[in-house]
């Protein structure tokens, strides 16, 4: 009965302290959509951080993410992997994240402004606290739709969007498990350069759990052309 209790316990912390304010797809990372991404090979470098007070892991200290992303674009298709470097400062060990996600292009059209994506992903984190029942597993898995403004530019590719999203996370620690079920969106903007050269940056936000954390990220990233099918713009 006292390990039960324990075991409870001790999930009941991981849902405190992780399954509240862990709210990406690659974990501390924005929810990245990409609606007129097009046909190449893209690689990301990515920098995020918690905003608000819901994004903390250790009270009064935002954590801190790194980490790169490879995008596969072909014609109605995108396919990303990446992974992430998570610093929860606080005197706790930084961990690796994983993610990937597929997106569908319902609508792009080369002459119309506006461009439409699904997109469904998942991301996965274990923090390892050292001793026996204190790794949590952490699993996320976003789907959404976004919307992109192409902004017609001489020089640059420019695309905001905005994204909303159905959000499941799994925790789990010592066997025990628990989901949750939110809704959050994610906006930003990609800027490209005709040599493949670009930036990005979003805002992401989600209501789960009571909880609703705020990040930032911002990165740059290379776009290369796919011989025999070209480049268009990200």
């Amino acid at each position: 009965m006292k390990e039960h209790l324990a075991r409870t316990a001790a999930l009941a912390l991981a849902l405190a302290l992780v399954a509240g304010p862990a709210r990406a797809q690659i974990f501390n990372q924005p929810v990245y959509y990409q609606p007129t991404h097009g046909i190449g090979l893209t690689i990301a470098g990515d920098f995020a951080l918690g905003v608000n007070s819901d994004a903390e892991l250790v009270f009064g200290e935002k954590p801190l993410a790194y980490g790169g992303r490879i995008t596969l674009g072909v014609p109605k298709f995108t396919v990303t992997a990446g992974a992430s470097m998570i610093n929860p400062k606080g005197g706790l060990d930084s961990e690796i994240g994983f993610g990937a996600n597929f997106g569908v292009s319902l609508f792009n059209v080369p002459a119309v402004p506006v461009a439409v994506a699904l997109q469904a992903g998942v991301g996965y984190v274990k923090f390892g606290g050292g001793g026996p029942g204190s790794d949590v597993t952490n699993l996320d898995l976003p789907l959404g739709v976004a919307l992109g403004l192409k902004v017609p530019s001489p020089v640059l590719s420019i695309t905001p969007w905005v994204a909303p999203r159905l959000h499941v996370q799994r925790v789990s620690v010592s066997g025990l498990s628990a989901s949750e079920t939110g809704f959050g969106a994610s906006g930003g903007i990609n800027i490209g350069l005709p040599t493949g050269l670009g930036f990005h940056a979003a805002l992401d936000w989600l209501s789960i759990a009571d909880v609703n954390p705020l990040r930032l990220g911002v990165g740059a990233h290379f776009k290369f052309s796919i011989p025999g099918l070209g480049m268009v713009g990200m």
